[in-house]
């Protein structure tokens, strides 16, 4: 527990906001601890109580254009899909369809289960125009392409993988945090919708039900899923 909140104080240590987040947190799950001990609890149960609190207490992470903002034509290197080896602007390519777009920082060890279960959605929805892309940001673009291709061919990943600058991750075109390992954003009519950003390591099926709610509403705005837009 205490690694844990040591955790959250050098995440940023300059944000004040934090100190008081992380003292808070401290009490609360020393009390639970507490408690849980001297009523005989099991300890993973405690450590699974004390990592969801310490999750809960960090605010959300906001990366991506604000909502209602144009989405910036840039173009990319394909490296997967029917225009790999090309340079191809998808933003241009797929008009005012309604489209998730996931741009990668830094990948993640479960980056794949992330892109599948947008294939997934995609595929069910490919009649009412919905389509995806994904983009790895990284200057090294030589590197960039075997990964790729790797995990393409791997995890029989079915959206066009690409690559593109860290150009696209400015306050001027996507709005990246560089905290954010994976920014998805989703668009409709080149248009912002809702952006989803996962830290790095943070991307698991909890995590991923209110972004592919996300997409179900993107699709169809009167969709309910239970999760406020």
């Amino acid at each position: 527990m205490l690694n844990l909140i040591g955790t959250l104080f050098r995440a940023e240590p300059q944000c004040q906001a934090r100190f008081r987040i992380a003292a808070a947190v401290c009490v609360t799950t020393l009390l639970a601890v507490s408690n849980s001990v001297s009523e005989g609890e099991d300890s993973s149960a405690v450590s699974t109580t004390v990592a969801e609190a310490v999750r809960k207490s960090q605010p959300e992470l906001e990366s991506g254009p604000k909502t209602g903002s144009t989405i910036n034509q840039f173009f990319v290197r394909a490296v997967t899909g029917p225009h790999r080896n090309r340079s191809v602007c998808y933003v241009c390519r797929y008009g005012s369809r309604p489209v998730v777009m996931v741009l990668i920082q830094k990948p993640d060890p479960k980056i794949a289960t992330l892109l599948k279960a947008i294939d997934a959605v995609v595929d069910d929805n490919r009649v009412s125009g919905l389509r995806s892309f994904g983009v790895l940001v990284t200057d090294e673009s030589a590197r960039a392409v075997p990964i790729l291709q790797t995990m393409a061919f791997d995890e029989r990943i079915r959206m066009p993988l690409t690559a593109a600058t860290t150009a696209i991750a400015g306050s001027s075109c996507h709005n990246l945090h560089e905290d954010a390992a994976t920014t998805v954003i989703l668009y409709r009519n080149q248009q912002a919708v809702r952006n989803y950003a996962f830290a790095e390591g943070t991307i698991g099926e909890r995590s991923l039900k209110p972004l592919l709610d996300g997409v179900k509403r993107l699709i169809d705005p009167t969709e309910k899923t239970g999760v406020k837009p």
